[in-house]
């Protein structure tokens, strides 16, 4: 049986983008599980003893019969460059088990993080979605791996659109941003010079 996992951002008690997180949670149970699950999001937060103070992530670990959240203090990692690598895998849903994922981002090099390259198309980081900036407009690759709260909360506001973004027409680009449950729209801006 699989096991999935859900990153939740948590500040001062307050969770962001919770309608999100329950919509990713009930898909992949549809999916995987062909049946939904005996919980929601609220019920199992609300048993939780939840920090009042400071940054965490929510690391909830589920499968059809099982679930159990933890929070972890949360601190932003730096990444300043990244490694194009070409990777064939698919992940439409956020696996405990990242061994993938983890193979891909070994082959970094000197980068901080790898973008995943699929038939010359840019998908995603290895922990985050993307989005790239041309002419003060934010675009996110419709290729992604694993469409993320982040990037989905993203669309549904209207703050970043869709574009086909290949390795070929980057240089279009001026600079892009890691996304995810946990780095928001006000996450740092990487130069695309910085992706090699």
């Amino acid at each position: 049986m699989c096991r999935l996992l859900e990153s939740i951002y948590v500040c001062d008690g307050k969770f962001r983008n919770l309608h999100v997180h329950q919509a990713r949670i009930t898909n992949s149970a549809q999916v995987l599980f062909r049946q939904p699950l005996k919980w929601t999001l609220e019920s199992i937060l609300m048993k939780a003893n939840i920090p009042t103070s400071g940054l965490f992530k929510a690391r909830l670990v589920y499968d059809q019969e099982f679930v159990n959240v933890e929070f972890i203090p949360y601190q932003v990692k730096p990444v300043a460059s990244l490694k194009l690598v070409e990777a064939d895998f698919q992940y439409a849903h956020k696996f405990v088990n990242r061994e993938l994922l983890d193979e891909v981002f070994g082959k970094r090099e000197m980068c901080d993080d790898v973008i995943i390259v699929q038939n010359g198309f840019i998908t995603d980081a290895t922990y985050a979605n993307l989005i790239f900036k041309k002419d003060n407009k934010w675009f996110t690759p419709t290729t992604c791996l694993l469409p993320g709260t982040m990037r989905t909360y993203l669309l549904m506001e209207k703050k970043i659109s869709e574009a086909k973004i290949q390795v070929d027409n980057l240089n279009q680009y001026e600079s892009c941003k890691l996304i995810n449950a946990l780095l928001g729209w006000d996450a740092p801006e990487i130069p695309v010079t910085a992706i090699r």
